[in-house]
């Protein structure tokens, strides 16, 4: 092999080794994302994403304010909606739920929804907040070719493994998690900006008495 061919090689196998490791980058890189954001199971087997947030400056008060303004303002009632708020406690309830689409054939069809339930709760300084008590709803078609819901075939996400094939269970863990996430990221960006519900100082404003003039 000539000088140049020597060369060319070398070149190759060096270029070769760089999307190798780049590729092997990639691979732990999505792995450590999986370990790190997934659902979990809590103290009574019930899937749970949780999640932890620092917010270093920002008092309890002011946390619950903007939480509180997340509940009522980022989502439509029937996807998400305010069901206690307990000031005392700096904590936040609420209930929603999300679309969870079915893979057929020839593409992705509705399957039904995913109802739950999201805590938040407020500290000086953090914020922590959970979805949980997930139940899958499942859809189908009337005579008019509309989507309803299945009544009586609601089974929560625990359970869902032994009703749906482990194909659509799959789908539907992994649609949970993508959901989940985007809720906390929502509430997230709600957490950093000022909302309506702050308390503003008030400018002092001139009395004048009609009585005297």
């Amino acid at each position: 092999m000539s000088r140049s061919g020597i060369i060319r090689s070398g070149f190759y196998i060096c270029f070769m080794k760089k999307i190798l490791l780049g590729i092997v980058g990639l691979l732990f890189s999505l792995g450590a994302f999986a370990q790190k954001d997934s659902l979990a199971l809590d103290e009574n087997n019930k899937y749970i994403y949780y999640k932890t947030a620092e917010q270093p400056g920002a008092v309890a008060d002011t946390l619950y304010d903007r939480g509180l303004y997340f509940f009522k303002k980022a989502y439509p009632a029937k996807a998400l909606k305010l069901t206690k708020a307990d000031k005392d406690g700096n904590a936040l309830t609420g209930t929603g739920s999300f679309l969870i689409n079915k893979k057929g054939l020839v593409g992705n069809s509705e399957g039904g929804e995913m109802a739950y339930t999201l805590r938040v709760e407020v500290k000086d300084g953090k914020y922590r907040y959970w979805l949980t008590d997930f139940v899958y709803q499942p859809y189908q078609r009337n005579r008019y070719g509309n989507v309803e819901f299945m009544h009586g075939k609601d089974v929560a996400l625990e359970k869902a493994s032994e009703k749906l094939s482990k194909a659509d269970f799959n789908t539907c863990i992994s649609q949970v998690l993508v959901n989940s996430k985007h809720v906390g990221d929502s509430l997230k960006a709600y957490m950093l900006k000022t909302s309506s519900l702050e308390k503003h100082d008030v400018k002092k404003v001139k009395r004048v008495s009609t009585k005297e003039w």
